[in-house]
């Protein structure tokens, strides 16, 4: 993992399924709290999920959540060491960009993660994150942090 409490890289992750990937994301937004909150992630994640699919474009993901049970807002970014399939009508998934965004976050804050998503509009960003080596991939993450 690289990154700084904002934005974090996860690279060649080893996950395979979504609820791997769910269980994960909710134990990185809790940190060493309650059981119930990582529950309670896990439970909005898949809600959303309800709401809308996750998929932005062709290999990625984009799952996010606003919640109270989120300690500090980020973008967890995994490239996946293998595509996973992710539900019945989803699969090939080769990038998960996961956004949690705490209730009653400041606006700096909410702005920078609307910058990072319009971000996201672009395809050709979007191809570059997907296909890029470790190391470029970092620096184009970086890249976009100091640019907002």
């Amino acid at each position: 993992m690289n990154g700084n409490s904002f934005i974090q890289i996860y690279f060649d992750s080893d996950l395979e399924t979504k609820e791997e990937v769910y269980d994960f994301i909710s134990e990185v937004a809790c940190a060493q709290d309650s059981c119930q909150q990582k529950h309670g992630i896990i439970y909005q994640f898949n809600e959303r999920e309800k709401a809308g699919s996750p998929l932005i474009a062709e290999h990625v993901l984009l799952p996010h959540i606003e919640s109270e049970h989120v300690l500090e807002s980020r973008i967890l970014f995994f490239r996946l060491a293998n595509p996973i399939r992710w539900d019945e009508t989803i699969e090939d998934i080769r990038l998960i960009i996961a956004i949690l965004l705490k209730k009653d976050e400041e606006e700096a804050m909410k702005k920078k993660i609307a910058a990072f998503t319009r971000s996201l509009a672009d395809e050709g960003y979007v191809d570059r994150l997907l296909n890029l080596e470790e190391k470029k991939f970092q620096k184009e993450i970086i890249k976009f942090r100091e640019e907002s």
